[in-house]
């Protein structure tokens, strides 16, 4: 085994160990603000359209072919969105969402020789309403690497360049950007771990540019935090998928603004927590951690109370960050 093989390894054994122990003894961080300025809350909020996204809506999806992204674009399709998925493989898209309803258009954000140009990502956004972009890659070096496919690539390079692209497409109201848990707990375990090669940097310099476009632009923001993904379906190699981790039976979720919380996210739940970022109203320009439990779903009027509990908890932080600045 070549020496980069047995640290890997090594680190996996580490890793599985952390999370076990933490399930073991239902651990769970203190839910208050960072007074030192680490929460993405601090920057300007985008401009506020509270306008509601209409059944017939065009919503693009970025990542539709991964777990959480082909839950979310099936969830809207059901509840008759026109959706559009951007892909780098038009074919093998076509053929897993299997559904002729749904229209694929090329994208490809990584590399060089391949990488789509402005105009193509510009075509990509047209009449585009709202945006989903659930994209990511594995947290330790694997084969999913391959082609320059790293989360500086993906998580940071590519989400910089759709932020900015939706920060000049005058028809996007909503954009929801898919992250993890951990993302301003880089010198906790297990995120100390799990950020070893800089996944999780990498996320928070995206949701970073997110947060800013949307100052540029005219699109409210949605950043959801969601625990480590468990359930189908299964599209990377990872723990949940290697051990089998089952979702359970119920899509009942905790919310906390910021980053506070830990534990397992079902993918279906994470993608309706999408869906709802698009259609609620009272969803704009916050940033949420979630985690699934086994209660029954939210309905639209819990998640309604949620963000506007959000909201006034992330004012709260804004102002004792403030405080603590001056």
């Amino acid at each position: 085994m070549t020496p980069t093989g047995s640290l890997f390894l090594l680190v996996l054994t580490v890793l599985v160990s952390s999370l076990q122990t933490i399930h073991a003894f239902s651990f769970q961080l203190p839910k208050f603000p960072n007074p030192f300025g680490g929460n993405s809350n601090i920057a300007k909020p985008g401009p506020s359209t509270t306008t509601t996204l209409n059944p017939g809506s065009t919503i693009l999806v970025i990542g539709g072919t991964g777990g959480v992204g082909q839950l979310v674009t099936k969830k809207l399709r059901s509840r008759n969105y026109s959706v559009r998925v951007a892909s780098r493989d038009v074919g093998r898209a076509i053929e897993t969402l299997d559904d002729p309803e749904v229209q694929v258009v090329p994208l490809n954000l990584v590399g060089t020789s391949e990488r789509s140009d402005d105009v193509e990502l510009k075509q990509a956004f047209q009449d585009v309403n709202a945006v989903v972009i659930s994209i990511g890659t594995t947290a330790f070096p694997t084969k999913k690497w391959a082609g320059g496919n790293t989360p500086q690539a993906i998580d940071q390079e590519a989400v910089v360049r759709l932020a900015q692209a939706a920060a000049s497409t005058e028809s996007i109201q909503k954009l929801v950007l898919l992250t993890s848990v951990g993302v301003e707990r880089t010198k906790e375990m297990p995120f100390l771990i799990l950020n070893l090669f800089g996944v999780l940097d990498a996320k928070r310099a995206g949701e970073q540019a997110v947060i800013r476009n949307s100052s540029n632009g005219n699109y409210d923001y949605a950043i959801v935090r969601p625990g480590r993904l468990v359930g189908g379906p299964y599209t990377n190699l990872d723990l949940a998928k290697l051990m089998q981790i089952d979702g359970g039976a119920e899509n009942g979720v905790e919310v906390q603004v910021g980053d506070a919380l830990l534990g397992d996210c079902k993918r279906d739940a994470c993608a309706e927590a999408a869906v709802q970022c698009l259609e609620n109203a009272e969803c704009q320009n916050v940033d949420f951690s979630i985690i699934s439990t086994e209660e029954a779903a939210l309905t639209a009027e819990e998640w309604s109370a949620a963000f506007a509990r959000m909201q006034q908890e992330q004012k709260q932080q804004q102002e004792a960050t403030a405080v603590v600045s001056s």
